[in-house]
This record gives structure tokens, sequence and C-alpha cells, in this order.
């Protein structure tokens, strides 16, 4: 028996089989709905208004089965973001991994897909000109908000409609970049790709299943090359694209990336590159030896995790500051607050922290009485901190975050004690990515983010991956020189390392 729901306020209507929820009727009719924690029930960010018979109520979409003649009004939950695709680069000398081909200008598209947005950069092969840029949010968000959440729905489902989702966008992005400067799809002779371990699988199609089972290992570390109709249809058909190498299981090719775009293997000095995402990957040494790793930091830092957390789109709090008596609290947009950012969240606990509302342990101290005492209620049972009359931090909140820092923290000492250095001995910390270009580092190395021994040598680099990106479409050289640094790259299984349980736990406190 199958049933019929109409979605509001698009008017769109799917018929699907009565054992459905709203969601598997959200998917069929591609609007796009997010769903942070994978369709699990555990985030309650995929709420939605629903009418049957009349009735109307509020509910969760990925665990409330269809009726027939449902009407479903959703939520904006897909406000949009500002997607960082500018970042720090080094020249190369163009040679481009083309065979022979008869245009007059040939193009090339170079793609960082990220776990929450994709990035496009359309080049002039011939000239080295980037001709324009797109940045858009990852449709698979609708699969869930992190690669754990992707990597079960392909061991449940597949990898064929999670590969086909991100390949689309991708060429419906190439579509739009060519359309708005009046070029032809046959002019585009070279596509690369980067992107963390789980996406780069995906988009290649393959099944990224061994990520999420011990030992955690890729199927392909190599890079590769395919024929580009393979994904794409606006390319010409002779056209081919590069997949560059990954590290690890949960350090991809995305790392590799950046460490291209920040020339890590020429450094003479010890240096970290850290790139706080949806996961958190980090490379710290030199040129003569590098070691890498990753943390699961990123879902709080996103706002996957925290009640009122979101991305950094219009109506989120960015930053917030204590002064004179005041809390003055910044909205990206001018809007009415709806949510908290990253960047807020980190400010946020900073002001608490210097003004004693909350302890070192991240509690929040029943005894405080200074100036915020009026914004520290009781709400369903629990301390809160509020921001406006519609948004509030939770202790919960609190100790995500103290999770997702103590991740890092911890994969930072570790690294250092595996090269045999200390944080003195490391010269700069480049920090890449949206989140370490928008973050204060004040607040930061406040909150033991980072070691606070590093602020002064904190350096954003923005989006390293899609320049290197960039860098491997436009030089054959980059692409092989991309290939020899992920080799020579050490890998550091935290879970398995016998000091990480320890450093963590040590490194929870603020």
């Amino acid at each position: 028996m199958s049933c019929t729901v109409r979605f509001l306020p698009s008017g769109k209507t799917v018929c699907i089989f009565d054992d459905a929820t709203i969601m598997d009727a959200e998917r069929e009719a591609a609007l796009g709905f997010e769903y942070p924690c994978g369709g699990t029930g555990t985030c309650g960010k995929c709420m939605v208004d629903i009418e049957v018979d009349g009735v109307k109520s509020r509910v969760k979409a990925c665990s409330t089965k269809v009726s027939d003649g449902m009407i479903v009004t959703l939520s904006d939950n897909n406000k949009r973001d500002e997607v960082m695709t500018s970042g720090v680069a080094e020249s190369v000398t163009l040679s481009p991994a083309l065979d022979r081909f008869d245009v007059a200008s040939p193009l090339g598209v170079a793609f960082d897909i990220g776990t929450t947005t994709i990035a496009a950069y359309l080049l002039n092969l011939s000239t080295g000109e980037t001709i324009d840029v797109l940045g858009e949010l990852n449709e698979q968000i609708r699969y869930g908000a992190d690669v754990v959440s992707r990597c079960i729905f392909s061991l449940k489902n597949g990898v064929e409609e999670i590969s086909s989702c991100v390949n689309k966008q991708a060429d419906l992005m190439i579509g739009k970049l060519l359309e708005k400067h009046g070029l032809s799809k046959d002019d585009v002779c070279l596509v690369t790709i980067v992107g963390n371990t789980c996406m780069h699988h995906i988009f290649a199609g393959i099944n990224p299943t061994t990520l999420v089972e011990i030992p955690y290992m890729p199927t392909v570390y190599e890079a590769f090359e395919k024929p580009a109709k393979d994904f794409f249809g606006n390319v010409n058909e002779n056209a081919k694209v590069l997949f560059l190498p990954v590290i690890a299981g949960f350090v991809g090719a995305d790392t590799v990336g950046a460490m291209l775009a920040v020339r890590f293997d020429e450094k003479e000095k010890n240096t970290l590159l850290l790139d706080i995402g949806t996961n958190g990957e980090m490379v710290m040494g030199n040129r003569d030896r590098y070691v890498a790793c990753s943390t699961a930091s990123g879902p709080a830092f996103e706002g996957a995790k925290i009640l009122f957390g979101m991305r950094g789109a219009a109506g989120a709090i960015d930053h917030v500051n204590f002064n004179d008596g005041k809390l003055d609290i910044s909205v990206i947009g001018d809007e009415k607050a709806v949510g908290i950012c990253g960047s807020g969240l980190i400010d946020i606990i900073t002001v608490l922290l210097d003004e004693g509302v909350i302890m070192p342990g991240g509690r929040f101290d029943r005894k405080y009485e200074g100036p915020l005492k009026d914004r520290v209620k009781d709400i369903d049972g629990a301390k809160c901190f509020v921001l406006t009359d519609d948004v509030y931090l939770t202790q919960k909140d609190i100790r995500e975050v103290q999770l997702a820092k103590g991740a890092i923290a911890a994969g930072i000492e570790i690294l250092s004690k595996t090269l045999g250095i200390t944080y003195d001995d490391i010269d700069q910390v480049l920090i890449a990515g949206a989140f370490g270009n928008h973050m204060r580092k004040e607040s930061m190395c406040r909150i033991k983010l980072l070691p606070p021994e590093f602020i002064d040598r904190i350096v954003p680099v923005g989006n390293a991956a899609g320049e290197g990106s960039k860098m491997a479409l436009l030089s054959k050289e980059e692409y092989d020189r991309a290939q020899r640094m992920a080799k020579k790259a050490e890998f550091v299984e935290l879970a398995s390392h016998p000091d990480f349980q320890q450093l963590f736990i040590a490194q929870l406190d603020f």
C-alpha cells in the first residue's frame, strides 16, 4: 500500500510505501532537508509540522511514519552558509596533466569535496587564471552531518545513491560556472578531486564502509585517474579526473591538498597544520619528518551536537564580547539570532570562563553572583546561559565542546611526543578551513583548544585544500609531489595509542 504526502512550502507531492518515514518521503521529493545525525533521532534538528485529517502536530521527520494525505511543512533548516573558497597557496609552473586536446583554450575544474561544503574552481589551463569559483552546501547532508553517518548509510544501502548525489551536484556546479561565462563543456579537459577519505571514496563510487570497521583503513590510498565522463556530463568526452591520494582512514586527500598548498615538505622549522572541520585533521613536523592524525571534533563546532548549534549562516551568533558590563552579541547577517556557530560557541565559553560563570572543569558555578547572574537560568531542570530570548547554551553543550577540544588538544600532544619535540619547538601553527578563519585565536587558546603557547604563532590559511586541488590541476609536477608527500607522512592512530585516553581526559578542563 502506498501513501501520498504533500510538502509545504514547495507544494511537491510524492507517493511512497506506507512503512516509510517522513524523512524517506522528503528524500524521495529531493527537497534538501538536513538530518545532521543521519536519521538516528538523536539530534532533534529535523522537527517538522504535520497535518493529518485536520490534526496538527510537530514531530521528528526521521522517526515519524507517513500516512495517506499527510501534509508536511518543512522549517528552514537550510540557511545558506558562506562557503570559504579562498586560501593561501604557492605559485606553480604550468604543466597540466593533459594529453592532446583539439580545443583553443582548455579549461579545468578543481574540487574540494568537504563533508559540509563543496568548492569548485574553474581555471584556464593555458594561463593558470582562476576564472570563477562556486561554493555550495554538500547535499549529502541529508544522509547525516558527519562522515560516520554517511559510511553507515553506505553500509546499509550501498554507495550508489549517496555517490550519485554528490556526482550530480558537482556536475551541476560545473554547468553553472560554464553557463555564467558562456563557455563550452567541450573545453573542460581536466578535473581534480580532494576531500577527506570518506568523501573521496564516495565520490569515486568506492564503498567507504571499511572506514568504520576495524582497522579503519581506506580501500584505496594511491592517487588515480578515471575518465571524467564516468562522473560528469559537463566535460569533454575525452577529459579525465585526477583523485589525489589519501594518508589514512580519516586523513584524506584534503589534508594532502592543504600540505601541497603550504609546501609542507619544504618547511625547515617544525610546523603544525590543522584543519578543524567536521573532522579534525593535523600534520606536524618539518621537511625531514612529519606525522599526521585525525580527531573526531567537528560535529560540535559545526553545530550537530549543540542544542542551538548551527553552521556559519545568517542568524548564527558568531562572536560574543563582554565589555563594561555589557554582553555584545554579533549575529551573521544582522538578523535575529536563531543559533550559535563554532566561533560564537568558543567566544561564549571564553566569556563564561573569564567572568567565573563556569569553572575550569566546565560546570556552572552555583555560587556565581557576578554581572551575568541574570542570564544564568534553570531550563528544563538544567543550568543554562541565556543569550537571547530564543537561544541559550546548556551544560551539555559545554560538555560537548570539552570533548571536542580535548580530542584536538590530545592529538597535538601525541604528535609532539611522537616527534620528540615540545610546544616551544613549533615555529608556526597553520589553521586551514572556514572555522580557522573566523575564530579568534585568543578564544581558541583561552579554552585550551590550542596550547596557550601558540597564540602568537597562529596563521589562518583559508581553504588550503581547495588551493592544493588547483595546484594539482595546473601542474603534473604538483600532482606527483602530492603523491610523494602522502607516502612520506607517518600516520598515528589516536584511538589505539596507549597514551590517548589519559591525555584526552587531562585535556578536558578549560
